[in-house]
């Protein structure tokens, strides 16, 4: 008699965690059973629910025009809050299913079908490129694998600090029923819930040279000066700064340098360069390149982005040639008579 009856509580305690499983295979499951209506009344209450948090994994601290990853590690920390009994139940048969919808319950600190989403709601001059990240779910203690975000940080961000937000939308079990042992029956009551968890990032400072004018007078067939005047736009220094400029036809140079020297934040330059035009150069507007290399605060040489500054080839004007062409037969006529009056008075010596 004994034996039949340690042999039932066996095959009872065989069926019961053979039960569990399958409900908690549900639970992790990415399709959640559909809600049966309003629950009746149960043999437990239990409060709680799922309460994720965020972490970012790696450094923080991102240049401007700097394109990279975050990787954003939930942790559920959710917890039961109360435990009320709702019926107690009476006879071997509901003993089960309390049992069994006991051990159920404790799964409402459960996240399931986790979405998150990366935005940038305060308009942070900051792009995100990736789609929402999923976490088929996780329990009350437990860490997920890193969601990945692809993000751009705009060239002209100026350093600081800027505040991301990752949106999360997912369900929990808010409450089970059991009954009907042996063929039990297990329907379960979902709720959605959303979240916001703020990411915070830093923007470093850094130079940020850039061109703030130019000047220039081109005249075909001459050498002519173009000037050019950069300016540190950003918060950092730059260090033993040395601008370069690219011609192409109608323009050639053997002065293609300027050393600026040091550049603090607000500080600018105006460098000069020579350049000759051909003859036959077009009277139009023409692109030149420039970009400036320096030294950063910690040592490292730097280049800035290739900009590009207009240089215009004028117009001969024909009178001030004219002027010129007089001007230079004046001063030949003058050398000649001067010379012809010293070479008189050596005679008469």
């Amino acid at each position: 008699m004994k034996g039949d009856r340690s042999m039932s509580k066996k095959v009872l305690m065989l069926l019961g965690v053979f039960l569990l499983l399958a409900a908690t295979s549900n639970v992790s499951s990415e399709v959640i059973p559909p809600n049966i209506g309003e629950l009746l009344d149960d043999y437990y209450d239990v409060s709680g629910e799922p309460q994720l948090s965020g972490s970012v994994i790696g450094d923080l601290e991102f240049e401007s025009g700097e394109t990279s990853k975050i990787f954003i590690r939930l942790l559920n920390t959710g917890q039961t809050t109360t435990f009320d009994t709702e019926n107690r139940p009476s006879g071997p048969n509901e003993l089960m299913d309390a049992s069994m919808e006991l051990d159920l319950e404790y799964d409402i600190t459960t996240a399931i079908n986790i979405h998150g989403t990366l935005e940038d709601p305060d308009e942070a001059p900051i792009r995100v490129f990736s789609t929402p990240q999923n976490v088929e779910y996780l329990r009350s203690g437990e860490m997920a694998l890193p969601m990945e975000f692809d993000i751009e940080i705009f060239k002209n961000a100026p350093s600081g600090t800027y505040e991301l937000a990752l949106y999360l939308n997912y369900q929990y079990q808010s409450d089970v029923k059991v009954e009907g042992y042996p063929n039990q029956m297990i329907d379960y009551w979902y709720v959605t819930k959303n979240q916001s968890i703020p990411i915070h990032i830093e923007v470093k400072p850094k130079a940020n040279l850039i061109v703030e004018s130019v000047r220039s007078q081109l005249i075909p067939d001459q050498k002519s000066l173009l000037y050019i005047t950069y300016r540190n736009t950003g918060d950092e220094v730059a260090e033993d700064a040395v601008a370069r400029i690219t011609v192409s036809d109608p323009f050639s140079t053997t002065d293609d340098q300027a050393f600026l020297g040091t550049l603090g934040p607000g500080d600018s330059y105006q460098a000069h360069y020579s350049i000759e035009v051909e003859s036959d150069a077009l009277v139009k507007t023409y692109g030149i390149d420039t970009e400036v290399e320096y030294k950063d605060v910690n040592g490292n040489v730097r280049t800035s982005d290739v900009m590009k500054v207009s240089a215009t080839v004028e117009k001969t004007d024909d009178s001030t040639m004219l002027f010129v062409y007089l001007l230079a037969i004046i001063m030949v006529g003058a050398a000649g008579i001067y010379l012809h009056i010293k070479r008189r008075k050596e005679n008469i010596r």
